[in-house]
């Protein structure tokens, strides 16, 4: 799913593609099971009655609506094990921790006034639980927390000073519960080897907005840069091999990169749109 295409199904890792869903809002999709699928649905600027969490235990044929009137944004959606979370923004967001069964209203301690992005790893899980991490802002500053109990309580990161504004558009990946990523809205991407305690400036070489991180736990992944100004085409997509120390651009041209999943450094999908007066959706696939 990316943004106002609709939503397409593959079974043979992306060489052929079925529409499920109409053209509309749809900007999130997880799934937790060959048949199990979550999606997360909006209406631009958002706001109660503008955001919907559909369910489907199908593959796909049926839909069911989840938090029916309580949503009011479709910032983020996360569903891994029996953890769902759907983050809204500056309006109440919601979480589950027994596979959608119930649902409760996530605060982050008072912690955030709003909340855009998450990651929770789950590489290791201690006795209190898995970490996780938000970015969001506080008196319209950007601001980063973590939970290292499955978001049972929640402490404040410290982040460097001066960060550009449109905090919303901040990307966010953490490939293991300490080493972690940040991409900013001027190319810039924060690195952390320590669970956010510090963090160190590894930027892409264009002041383009960081639009989707993908790492592995070696520092072997991609950045996508916001190639959305068709009068403009520019790089949209860069590697690295070294957890960012250096970036090399690896895809242009009339393409632009929302999000970005991967197995492996060799076995990666973007998705995204071709920019111009007619949007149209795009898939890259890298597999060797």
């Amino acid at each position: 799913a990316s943004g106002y295409g609709g939503v397409f199904k593959t079974e043979d890792g992306g060489l052929t593609w079925r529409r499920m869903k109409p053209r509309g809002g749809w900007y999130h999709v997880e799934m937790t099971g060959a048949d199990e699928i979550w999606l997360l649905e909006g209406q631009h600027p958002g706001g109660l009655g503008k955001a919907w969490l559909w369910r489907s235990t199908d593959g796909g044929k049926t839909w069911n609506e989840e938090l029916k009137g309580k949503l009011g944004h479709y910032w983020d959606l996360y569903c891994r094990g029996n953890e769902r979370w759907a983050l809204c923004g500056d309006s109440p967001c919601f979480r589950s921790d027994d596979g959608g069964a119930t649902w409760r209203q996530e605060r982050f301690g008072g912690l955030l006034q709003g909340a855009f992005k998450l990651a929770m790893p789950a590489d290791v899980r201690t006795e209190k639980g898995l970490a996780v991490y938000v970015i969001g802002h506080h008196q319209r500053q950007p601001r980063l927390v973590k939970s290292l109990d499955s978001g049972k309580t929640w402490t404040t990161l410290p982040l460097p000073e001066n960060l550009p504004e449109r905090i919303f558009r901040y990307c966010l990946h953490f490939a293991t519960s300490e080493m972690g990523w940040l991409g900013l809205t001027d190319g810039g991407v924060l690195f952390t080897a320590d669970g956010g305690a510090t963090w160190e400036r590894r930027s892409l070489p264009t002041d383009q907005a960081v639009t989707a991180l993908w790492l592995d736990q070696f520092g072997r992944g991609y950045a996508g840069a916001s190639n959305s100004d068709h009068h403009r085409r520019r790089e949209t997509l860069y590697e690295t091999a070294d957890g960012g120390k250096r970036w090399r651009a690896v895809l242009g041209g009339a393409k632009h990169v929302s999000a970005l999943f991967g197995f492996g450094p060799g076995r990666l999908w973007a998705v995204g749109d071709v920019p111009g007066y007619v949007p149209n959706d795009l898939v890259a696939i890298l597999d060797y």
